[in-house]
C-alpha cells in the first residue's frame, strides 16, 4: 500500500505527473450534464486504476492523485529508489497515452457519449515541501508550476517531459524526440500517432516555429534555422515550389558556416526522403511576363538557380539523387515549402506573390508575410494543399535535375 508524504519534510527528486482533457468542452456542450459527469468519472477512475496497479508492481512508496478538477490532475510520485519513481510516471504515462486511450474512447462511444476525447499530459521532476497532515496537507514547489505549464503547451495525444526527466530517463528516453523549448527548458515529446517525425510535426503545428498560434504567421521569410527546422520534421517528402527558387538554391551551396538549411536537407535524403522542386522554365511566357512586371532579368535568376541545384547534386552524388528539379511554364502564384502534406500531420509554409510592383519597385517575396499551417487550419491548409498538388501536373512540367 503507497504510503502518504509526511508532514514538514523535504523530498528530492519527486516526479509529477500532469493530465488534462483535451476535447472537455466538446464533450460537455454535447451530452447531458449527468452523462458527461459520468463519463469523466471513468477518465479518473481509470488513470488511478493505472497508476496504482504500476506502483504496486514496482513497489513504489508514495503515488499520490494529488489533485483532480473534473477534466484532469497531477500525481505526485516519490521513492527512496529514484529509477522506481521515474519507471511508474513514465510508465503510467505511456500506457494512458498508448493503451487506455483508444480503449476510453471505444467505451465512450459504446455509451452513447458524443465527443472527442484527447489527453495532454507532461512529467517533470524536483524538489517539493510537504506542510499538514496526509492529503489534507500541501506541497510547495515551483516545479509543479513549470510542470502545470508544460502540459497546457502540449500538444494533445501527446507526452512531454522536461529535459531533467530526459537525462534520467533510461530506457524510456528512445521512445521520445527533442521538439523545442519551453520556459528555458527543453522539451521533449512523445506522440501517440507513433509515426517517425509525429512528435516533431505536432509540436510545430500547435506551437509554430516561434511559437504563435493555429496558423502560424510571420512577417517575412523564416531564416535558414527556423526552416531547417521544419525539413527536420519530414519524413518521406518535401515539396519546394516558387518561381526561381533563388534562396533555396543559394542555401544549398553557401560556403557559409553553419548552413543549417543545406544540412537539413542533406540529412531528410540520408533518411530516404524525395525533395521535390518546382520552378517556372525561363524561357517561358509567363517568365517574361513576370520579368516585364518586375523590371528584372527572371531569365537569368531562374537559370542561375538551376546551376546552383546543378553544383549541388554534383557535390553529393549518390546522396542527392532523391533532390528532383522540375520546371513549368504555369505561374503558382505563391511559394511553398510543404512537409508530408498528404500526411495527417502535414505542415506547409506558404506566401503569396506580389505580380506588380510599388512606388518604391519590387517588393521581394522574403519581405511578404509567410505563414505555416497544419491540418487543423481546416479549409485554408486543404486549399494550399490543393494548390500545391498540381504543380506535377499543371503546364508543361519537365524534370530538368
Amino acid at each position: 500500500m503507497s504510503e502518504q508524504f509526511q508532514s514538514d519534510r523535504t523530498y528530492d527528486n519527486v516526479y509529477f505527473v500532469f493530465i488534462d482533457t483535451a476535447g472537455y468542452s466538446s464533450i460537455v456542450l454535447a451530452n447531458p450534464r449527468d452523462q458527461a459527469a459520468r463519463a469523466f468519472d471513468l477518465l479518473r477512475e481509470r488513470v488511478r486504476s493505472r497508476m496504482a496497479q504500476l506502483a504496486a508492481q514496482y513497489r513504489c512508496s508514495r503515488s499520490d492523485l494529488w489533485s483532480w478538477r473534473g477534466d484532469g490532475g497531477f500525481f505526485a510520485i516519490h521513492d527512496e529508489s529514484e529509477s522506481v519513481a521515474r519507471d511508474v510516471a513514465l510508465e503510467t504515462a505511456r500506457t494512458l497515452l498508448t493503451l487506455d486511450l483508444p480503449h476510453l474512447r471505444d467505451e465512450f462511444a459504446q455509451t452513447g457519449v458524443r465527443g472527442e476525447l484527447h489527453l495532454r499530459m507532461a512529467v517533470h521532476k524536483g524538489t517539493i515541501q510537504h506542510t499538514g497532515e496526509g492529503k489534507t496537507g500541501a506541497i510547495h514547489s515551483p516545479d509543479i508550476n513549470l510542470a502545470a505549464h508544460l502540459e497546457k503547451a502540449t500538444p494533445r495525444d501527446c507526452l512531454a517531459v522536461s529535459e531533467d526527466v530526459y537525462r534520467t530517463a533510461g530506457p524510456f528516453a528512445e521512445l521520445f524526440e527533442a521538439v523545442g523549448r519551453h520556459e528555458g527548458k527543453l522539451v521533449y515529446l512523445l506522440s501517440a500517432d507513433g509515426g517517425a517525425g509525429g512528435a516533431r510535426k505536432a509540436w510545430l503545428a500547435t506551437r509554430g516555429l516561434t511559437d504563435s498560434t493555429v496558423v502560424h504567421a510571420y512577417p517575412e521569410r523564416p531564416s535558414s534555422w527556423e526552416k531547417a527546422r521544419l525539413l527536420d520534421a519530414a519524413t518521406t517528402e518535401v515539396l519546394d515550389m516558387g518561381t526561381a527558387l533563388r534562396a533555396s538554391s543559394s542555401r544549398l551551396v553557401t560556403t557559409e558556416r553553419p548552413a543549417h538549411f543545406r544540412d537539413a536537407v542533406l540529412g531528410f535524403l540520408r533518411r530516404g526522403g524525395v525533395y521535390r522542386c518546382f520552378l517556372l522554365d525561363p524561357v517561358s511566357d509567363t517568365a517574361t511576363t513576370l520579368a516585364r512586371q518586375h523590371r528584372e532579368d527572371m531569365t537569368r535568376k531562374i537559370k542561375d538557380s538551376l546551376e546552383r541545384f546543378g553544383r549541388f547534386k554534383e557535390r553529393y552524388g549518390t546522396e542527392a539523387e532523391r533532390l528532383e528539379v522540375y520546371q513549368t511554364d504555369a505561374f503558382p502564384g505563391f511559394s511553398a515549402l510543404a512537409v508530408d502534406m498528404d500526411d495527417r500531420n502535414g505542415l506547409i509554409l506558404y506566401s503569396a506573390y506580389l505580380t506588380g510592383t510599388s512606388p518604391y519597385g519590387v517588393i521581394e517575396r522574403g519581405d511578404m508575410p509567410h505563414y505555416l499551417i497544419s491540418p487543423a487550419a481546416g479549409r485554408v491548409f486543404q486549399r494550399i494543399r490543393e494548390l500545391a498538388q498540381v504543380r506535377g501536373t499543371e503546364g508543361n512540367v519537365q524534370r530538368v535535375l
